[in-house]
């Protein structure tokens, strides 16, 4: 059954594959939908690749920090436990720039030498001299990268603290060491 209407628009129509007639040059309702939606989707996934990228940068980043700090507390540990003889682990004054030092008394073949451990510049530094000489930048080895050190004995307790700025916090790690040397 025919309706007129239909007849007089039956030219621009025409048979589609599934049986249904269409109109030439006509989008329906659902593929607007469909396409608006996958346009949502598609930046609800960018939007979150965007953020996911930036939360796993401050993440490995803190982590680079923290590691850097370990490595620092780790090394002066072990030159501490290698060198844990009566006197021969003392804190001074650092000659470079008057902060704090560690000052570890070793013997190499009937020399005496001097391992300084400071901090100066933003890094860890490890200066190995003769007895009496003083310790310079240009004669030591970066460690690692810490913004602060501090360190003190009292008693056979050796308390450590390095530290890194980040922003507008401080990343900071502590750590004591008995000395059995006494």
């Amino acid at each position: 059954m025919s309706c007129p209407l239909w007849k007089f628009t039956k030219s621009k129509r025409e048979r589609a594959g599934n049986g249904r007639s269409a109109i030439r040059g006509s989008v329906s309702a659902e593929t607007i939908a469909t396409l608006l939606l996958l346009l949502i989707l598609g930046i609800g996934i960018f939007a979150l690749a965007v953020s996911s990228t930036s939360a796993y940068s401050r993440v490995y980043e803190g982590k680079s920090l923290n590691s850097e700090l370990r490595v620092a507390l780790s090394f002066i540990h072990m030159k501490i436990r290698q060198n844990d003889l009566k006197d021969a682990i003392r804190i001074e004054e650092n000659p470079v720039n008057g902060d704090p030092a560690i000052v570890i008394r070793e013997e190499y073949e009937d020399e005496a030498y001097e391992i300084w451990i400071y901090q100066d510049d933003g890094k860890l530094r490890e200066a190995l001299m003769p007895e009496g000489m003083a310790p310079s930048n240009e004669l030591s080895f970066e460690i690692a990268d810490v913004d602060g050190f501090t360190v003190k004995i009292d008693q056979n307790l050796l308390s450590i603290s390095v530290w890194l700025n980040q922003d507008e916090k401080q990343l900071k790690l502590e750590s004591s060491v008995m000395l059995r040397s006494g």
